[in-house]
């Protein structure tokens, strides 16, 4: 026999979260869709998708797991130490160079899986992704970073090794719109798949109640 439990707490603490995660992310229609919808209806969205099932939730995982990864990859960027010289040293950028391959090996790793995904997933993040690029295309191109047809970054290894220090930085510090705009895609990302795989277990009903 079914137990039934009352969703309500648990769907204004989602809802509260969400509008945090929204300020600055409100074109995002999967966000747009757990903010304006009931539970029933994006668990049937996440259904669609291919949640609930073995499958596909191995393919969300590993975009969960990209997601993540490029997080890393951009925080470790975003570290003042990476651009300053040791005392008493001359500066040395082998470490920056390093993290900059790191960081787009991640990046194109997320949008290899994102495409592994397919639809509003993909669409949507794939879209934040190549807007942020653009708005930093001139910066970006000057240090060897290029984007390529399929949504992939590129890198050209003399001239970022030449690039300036002050010009890498610019686009990498945490205070940039680069670094901020794509740590957010990154970490909704992750949010929305550990929503919807947490959701798989339950099913609601159109009260707001969940039947285990």
């Amino acid at each position: 026999m079914s137990s039934i439990n009352n969703s309500f707490e648990y769907y204004q603490s989602s809802q509260g979260l969400l509008l945090m995660l929204n300020k600055n992310k409100k074109g995002n229609p999967l966000i747009n869709q757990l903010l304006e919808k009931n539970e029933l209806e994006y668990q049937r969205k996440m259904e669609s998708f291919g949640f609930g099932t073995t499958k596909g939730n191995d393919k969300y995982k590993k975009v969960e797991t990209a997601a993540n990864n490029l997080e890393d990859a951009l925080a470790s960027l975003g570290k003042e130490d990476l651009y300053k010289a040791e005392t008493g040293k001359e500066y040395d950028n082998s470490a920056l160079i390093k993290n900059i391959n790191n960081y787009v090996t991640a990046y194109n790793s997320t949008i290899s899986e994102l495409d592994n995904c397919g639809g509003s997933l993909k669409n949507s993040f794939s879209t934040e992704f190549v807007e942020a690029y653009k708005e930093k295309a001139d910066a970006l191109n000057k240090i060897g970073i290029t984007l390529s047809a399929d949504g992939k970054l590129s890198v050209d290894q003399d001239k970022l090794k030449a690039a300036k220090v002050d010009d890498i930085k610019s686009i990498f510090n945490t205070a940039s719109a680069y670094y901020k705009s794509i740590m957010s895609s990154a970490s909704s990302i992750d949010t929305i798949i550990n929503k919807a795989l947490a959701m798989k277990s339950g099913t609601y009903n159109a009260n707001g109640i969940m039947l285990n």
